[in-house]
């Protein structure tokens, strides 16, 4: 029996056919594959993996340096970025400022002399 034919629209197979079936006799029953995984003591597929070590206080102080290192990196980027972005609002904004403000100070300082 070929899979066009268990599939066919027009004449399929019993289950006890496709069971009985040459071609099917070589896999495992469940039984079978159970079985094994007990003897073997290997599970289909592995679950968990082994538990974490514990680590030693030097190595917990010297994860906990890196860990800092990185967070001051971190933050010190962050705020240069904004203090760069900060100082061009605040360039910007006196500049604007002083537009404004620029004839009345020259109205100003001609009338005085």
């Amino acid at each position: 029996m070929t899979p066009q034919n268990i599939y066919s629209s027009d004449d399929l197979p019993l289950l006890t056919e496709v069971v009985n079936h040459p071609d099917f006799n070589d896999l495992p029953i469940l039984t079978e594959v159970v079985a094994e995984e007990t003897q073997t003591g290997e599970p289909h597929p592995p679950t968990a993996s082994a538990p974490p070590r514990t680590l030693s206080a030097e190595e917990m102080q010297c994860l906990l340096q890196q860990l800092e290192t990185h967070l001051e990196t971190v933050f010190t980027g962050k705020l240069n970025r904004h203090i760069e972005q900060l100082q061009k609002l605040a360039v910007d904004l006196a500049i604007s400022e002083l537009k404004a403000e620029l004839p009345q100070l020259l109205r100003d300082a001609l009338i005085q002399k």
